[in-house]
């Protein structure tokens, strides 16, 4: 097996790196906004706008916390979006398919990659990874994925 970009393996257990520069990043833009409508519109409409934009940009923010952990022997994926919710575990039974979306306007603008699991009949969708402009990542994060479960190439397509 190549070694993983997106992946650190203790063991069996393998956790996905968290997309830090992309969220913080995303973060910063959206306080960079907050300023300049507070600068340019210090009324009590740009003060409420403000607001809701801090907690948009707050809420990416805490998914740098997320975490994503694959542990092979006892064949569970354990997903925690935030610190401060417990983890979901899922079977890899579960799994139905990947799913990669993306949102565009002349150029990709958003692209996200997706597990589609089926827990007690169920359909939850488990984020993994998204890009802006570029979608080939989420093909090598969905690749990584499907050969830490060992997946074979036609239950993937």
């Amino acid at each position: 097996m190549e070694p993983l970009q997106y992946f650190t393996r203790e063991g069996n257990v393998y956790t996905k790196k968290s997309q830090t520069a992309f969220f913080c990043l995303l973060a910063l833009l959206l306080s960079g906004l907050i300023v300049f409508i507070l600068y340019n519109n210090p009324t009590r409409g740009g003060i409420v706008s403000s607001l809701l934009i801090g907690a948009f940009a707050v809420i990416i923010a805490l998914r740098v916390t997320g975490k994503l952990k694959i542990d092979v022997n006892a064949r569970t994926i354990s997903v925690q979006p935030v610190f401060f919710i417990s983890p979901t575990e899922y079977r890899f039974e579960d799994f139905q398919n990947f799913l990669i979306s993306k949102q565009s306007f002349i150029v990709t603008v958003n692209a996200t990659a997706a597990m589609i699991m089926d827990k007690n009949g169920k359909r939850k969708s488990v984020m993994l990874h998204q890009t802006m402009f570029l979608t080939k990542p989420l093909q090598q994060v969905t690749t990584e994925i499907a050969g830490i479960m060992g997946l074979e190439e036609e239950d993937i397509a």
